[in-house]
């Protein structure tokens, strides 16, 4: 799990790689990059690569590519022939295969036991209020006392951004033996420039209203390679 951030770019890389075929890449649901190379704007509206522990063992065995947008020809063709990538200090070749496609509802469908954790990335259908850390959020700029580059200001910022709703509270929660294994994910992307700060915080997010979402709530830096990602738990 603590290296959802650099498997997520490798598979992203091959992606990429398979759409390019050895000529300038015009696929923007996968680059976040117009014809003209200017990064698009609007709400995260391209390729999320979201590597995920479906079995709940401590390692990654799904990745959820998820694009607002939709994908095209060339991008869903590079997915269903991806059949392997690297495991940077692994000791061989990631296997790939195409489990399935649809929208983000579609999940739901996914059988026993794999859908707990479905759930969790979901919420229920009915929603949910309070939803903590999956993976750590890395902040998208530094840090100040108050404002909007505050904690709080950028949470409510990267929320905003996405279409949800602001948050009733915030809360850091402590290192102890349930978090601590955060502590270790990388949090520096390769192929992008590094975070401003180099920290992951463990977040709690309570909502006034339970919040039944249709996209993955997952917020700040390379949240479009994992990191960021938070889970429901489910309201008494």
């Amino acid at each position: 799990m603590t290296r959802t951030l650099p498997q997520a770019e490798l598979v992203h890389r091959a992606l990429v790689g398979r759409v390019a075929n050895g000529e300038r890449v015009d696929c923007p649901e996968l680059t976040g990059k117009s014809k003209d190379g200017k990064p698009l704007l609007g709400r995260h509206e391209h390729a999320h690569i979201i590597p995920i522990d479906l079995d709940n063992d401590g390692h990654l065995d799904h990745i959820i590519i998820y694009a607002p947008m939709g994908l095209g020809d060339q991008a869903q063709s590079a997915i269903r022939t991806l059949s392997r990538t690297w495991t940077k200090g692994g000791t061989g070749d990631m296997q790939l295969a195409l489990a399935g496609c649809g929208d983000f509802d579609s999940l739901r469908m996914i059988p026993a036991p794999l859908d707990r954790q479905v759930d969790r990335l979901m919420g229920s259908e009915l929603g949910s209020t309070l939803w903590t850390s999956v993976t750590p959020f890395v902040p998208p700029r530094y840090i100040k006392p108050r404002g909007k580059n505050s904690l709080l200001g950028q949470i409510n910022a990267e929320l905003k951004s996405r279409g949800f709703p602001e948050p009733l509270d915030v809360q850091i929660l402590e290192w102890n033996d349930e978090t601590l294994s955060m502590r270790h994910f990388v949090r520096v992307g390769r192929g992008k420039a590094p975070p401003p700060i180099d920290i992951g915080y463990v977040l709690q997010i309570r909502f006034a209203e339970a919040l039944r979402t249709s996209r993955p709530l997952i917020l700040g830096y390379a949240s479009h390679f994992g990191l960021g990602l938070f889970g429901a738990i489910p309201d008494s």
